[in-house]
């Protein structure tokens, strides 16, 4: 079998597609929240966590290593392994985001800053839908009123409910924003291992997701023509004659 690693992999992919295509939920904006790698350049490193007495001596060493030279890949590198073991994600991930300016074609910190960000996804999304339950009741629809009218517009003004739909609109622009640098990184993972089926079902998917169309149907045609007796190829496949018939219908 082709995909034993793949089905592992997208698992998480599947349970976030059915979610958000079921729902149907519009993104607004575009948000971010990690740490800033200038932040890292210029020095500042209070922005990774607490003071001295709670950053490890692996991360401390490391900071120095790439104070002295900020062009030692293995440094920061180290440092993003350091902050990893600390348990503190958003500094690993930045410190990784500057080691791939230095070693851009690493598969494999490409592939750990994409779980960054699809973890991040996931989180967020979560949140938006946590959020979107604890808001009140939209009296003009109880009521039967159009929310477009004076009074479905008077009965929706309720500032509770508005600032949790703006709290739940940002969490679900963090995440698609999220999942678009995910794809990112999937798209250069794909570039430097063209004949990886893995990568090109779990680049296709997320493309897919995105509505990205071209992208997924180059990566779908990619897993049958790798894998094209593997199970998963029929799924494949199936995407491929609709997201065909899709792209043609708009045309």
């Amino acid at each position: 079998m082709f995909f034993p690693r793949l089905r592992a992999q997208a698992k998480w992919v599947f349970v976030f597609l059915a979610l958000v295509f079921g729902l149907g939920f519009v993104f607004f904006g575009v948000g971010s929240g990690s740490t800033g790698l200038g932040d890292i350049l210029r020095g500042n490193f209070n922005i990774f966590g607490g003071g001295g007495s709670t950053t490890s001596s692996g991360v401390k060493n490391a900071l120095k290593r790439t104070h002295e030279n900020p062009q030692n890949a293995a440094a920061w590198n180290d440092l993003a392994n350091a902050y990893q073991t600390d348990g503190k994600t958003n500094q690993a991930n930045a410190a990784l985001l500057h080691y791939l300016k230095l070693k851009p074609n690493d598969t494999d910190a490409l592939q750990r800053v994409a779980a960054y960000y699809e973890n991040r996804a996931t989180v967020k999304d979560t949140e938006a839908r946590t959020l979107q339950a604890q808001a009140p009741l939209n009296y003009a629809n109880v009521v039967g009123v159009s929310a477009s009218s004076q009074i479905g517009q008077l009965l929706g003004q309720d500032q509770v409910s508005q600032q949790i739909s703006q709290k739940a609109n940002a969490a679900f622009s963090e995440s698609q924003a999220a999942i678009r640098k995910d794809e990112g990184f999937y798209v250069r993972i794909a570039k430097l291992r063209p004949t990886d089926v893995n990568t090109q079902y779990h680049l296709a998917q997320l493309a897919d997701f995105l509505g990205d169309s071209k992208v997924a149907l180059a990566a779908y045609r990619k897993v049958v023509q790798l894998a094209p007796t593997d199970p998963t190829a029929r799924t494949a496949r199936q995407r491929i004659a609709l997201l065909s018939l899709s792209t043609r219908a708009k045309k």
